[in-house]
C-alpha cells in the first residue's frame, strides 16, 4: 500500500486548488472578469499629444460601454516614438484584456521595414480599432524660419524636433528630403509633441516635420488662424478638406519608385489613432473590448468631446486594420529597402 505525506497531500491539494481558481477565471464573463478592475490605456508618447488626448477622452466614455464598466486609465510611457510602449504591451503585460496598445500609427510599418528595437509582429496585433484619423503635416515657425512653402523649403535649412526613429516627426522629413529635396534637420530629443511646441516658441525649432494636422488643431488652431505657420505639405490618401491648396506628399513623388515609397509611408494614416492588445488576450474579451469601443464612437457625449479638442471621428474596426496590415505586407522587397535606408531603419 502506499502511503503519502502529508506535505504530498498539501502540494496536491493546492495544485488543485489553484486548477480551480484558474478554470472559475476562465468561466467568467467578461462583465464579470471586468468588474472592479482598471483597463490601462498605455500611450507611447507623453502628456498633450494626439495619442494621449484621443485616449484620456476614450478613458472618460468607454467604461459605461464596456462590460462591467471597469474604470480605463491612461499610462503615459514614453521611449523610441513609441516603439518601448509597444513592446512592453506585446511582450510584458499580461494577456488579459486589461491592457491596451495606443502607440504610433507608424509601428506596423517600423516592424515590417525590420525597424531596430522592434519585438512585436504587427500581423498578430489584435486590433480593438481606431477611433480617428487625421494627415500628417510639415510646418514652419514663419518668423523663424523664413520658409512659407514646401519650395522655400528645398533652399533653406528647416530644424525641426524628433522624438524618435518610429515618430511621424521623424519619418516624413527623412522622406520628403529623399523624394522631395527639402533641407529639414530633424533634432532628437523630444519626448512629445507638447514639448516639441514648446521649443518652437522659444525659437528653439523652425517648426515640425510630421503630426497630425487634428492635434496641431486641438492644441494651437491660433498658430493657423494667424498666420504664425505656414503647413508646407500633408501626408495621407486623400487631402484634408481645410487644406485644399496643401500638397499631398504623393503629389510632389515624380518617378515610379517615389510614389511607390510616398504611398507606402502614407499608409499608417489610413490606420489612425489606433487601440490593440497583445496576442492571446481572451477572445470574449477582445469582442467585449471591440463591441464597447465601436459604441463609444457613435457616443453623442464621446463626439462632442472630441470635437471639443479638435478631433474628428473617423472610426475603423479591429477587422479592417487588419486588412491593412495584411496588404503592406505584399509591398515589393525592392521598395521597402529602399525605403529602410532612407529612414535609417
Amino acid at each position: 500500500m502506499i502511503q503519502l505525506s502529508v506535505k504530498s497531500l498539501l502540494c496536491a491539494a493546492t495544485a488543485a486548488a489553484g486548477l480551480l481558481v484558474a478554470s472559475a477565471a476562465g468561466a467568467q464573463s467578461p462583465a464579470e472578469f471586468y468588474k472592479g478592475k482598471s483597463v490601462r490605456l498605455v500611450v507611447g508618447f507623453g502628456p498633450g499629444g494626439g495619442y494621449d488626448l484621443i485616449s484620456r477622452i476614450l478613458a472618460k466614455h468607454m467604461p459605461e460601454h464596456t462590460a462591467g464598466k471597469p474604470v480605463f486609465i491612461v499610462q503615459n510611457m514614453v521611449g523610441a516614438g513609441g516603439v518601448t510602449a509597444a513592446n512592453n504591451v506585446y511582450n510584458v503585460a499580461a494577456k488579459d484584456g486589461l491592457t491596451i496598445a495606443a502607440v504610433n500609427q507608424g509601428a506596423a510599418m517600423y516592424q515590417l521595414l525590420n525597424g531596430e528595437g522592434a519585438q512585436y509582429d504587427p500581423a498578430k496585433f489584435v486590433w480593438i480599432g481606431s477611433i480617428s484619423s487625421s494627415n500628417n503635416v510639415a510646418f514652419s515657425w514663419i518668423a523663424t524660419s523664413g520658409v512659407k512653402t514646401i519650395a522655400d523649403a528645398k533652399i533653406k535649412e528647416v530644424l525641426v524636433g524628433g522624438s524618435g526613429v518610429i515618430s511621424d516627426a521623424n519619418i516624413y522629413p527623412n522622406v520628403l528630403n529623399a523624394l522631395v529635396g527639402t533641407k529639414f534637420k530633424i533634432i532628437n530629443g523630444y519626448t512629445g509633441t507638447n514639448e516639441t511646441n514648446l521649443a518652437i516658441e522659444r525659437g528653439e525649432l523652425h517648426g515640425r516635420g510630421g503630426g497630425s494636422y487634428a492635434s496641431l488643431m486641438s492644441q494651437k488652431a491660433d498658430w493657423v488662424k494667424d498666420g504664425k505657420v505656414a503647413i508646407l505639405v500633408q501626408v495621407g490618401t486623400e487631402k484634408e478638406p481645410d487644406l485644399p491648396n496643401v500638397p499631398l506628399l504623393t503629389e510632389l513623388a515624380t518617378t515610379e519608385e517615389a510614389k511607390q515609397i510616398a504611398a507606402l509611408v502614407s499608409m499608417p494614416v489610413a490606420i489612425g489613432y489606433n487601440h490593440w492588445v497583445a496576442p492571446g488576450t481572451p477572445a470574449d474579451r477582445v469582442k467585449a473590448l471591440r463591441d464597447s469601443y465601436t459604441v463609444t464612437a457613435k457616443d453623442a457625449g464621446f463626439i462632442a468631446d472630441m470635437e471639443k479638442g479638435g478631433f474628428d471621428v473617423r472610426y475603423r474596426s479591429g477587422e479592417q486594420l487588419d486588412a491593412l496590415v495584411q496588404d503592406a505586407a505584399k509591398i515589393p522587397q525592392p521598395v521597402l529597402d529602399k525605403t529602410k535606408a532612407i529612414l535609417g531603419w
